[in-house]
């Protein structure tokens, strides 16, 4: 079986890839430093070390933004999807336009009515 990841984790293994980009990026700079003149060296070690505590704070606040879907909203969602299926179905022709006096209002009225229904 193939687990494909919620939007929930593919946000948090985004948000995880960006702060090791970042991090590296600063540890370049740690490595760059040898070539600096020697007063550089101290400044460049403590910007590194405080980009470094920055970039990981932000990655735990946007990690923490993330909100998990509850498996009601979930359930909820696929109903609705199922509905939706049907509900075109019944209200378009066989090449795909509304039925005569039909809009998509009366298509999400008509989902809505049968996702109650399941």
């Amino acid at each position: 079986m193939i687990h494909l990841a919620s939007a929930e984790e593919q946000a948090i293994a985004a948000i995880n890839a960006a702060e090791a980009l970042a991090i590296s990026n600063v540890q370049l700079i740690r490595e760059l430093k040898k070539i600096l003149p020697k007063p550089f060296n101290q400044l460049t070690e403590i910007a590194v070390q405080t980009n470094t505590q920055g970039i990981q704070a932000v990655a735990a606040t946007e990690r923490a933004v993330v909100k998990k879907v509850s498996k009601k909203a979930r359930t909820s969602r696929k109903n609705l999807s199922k509905a939706l299926r049907e509900a075109n179905a019944r209200l378009r022709t066989k090449s795909g336009k509304l039925r005569k006096g039909k809009t998509q209002k009366d298509v999400m009225q008509l989902a809505q009515k049968l996702k109650r229904k399941m």
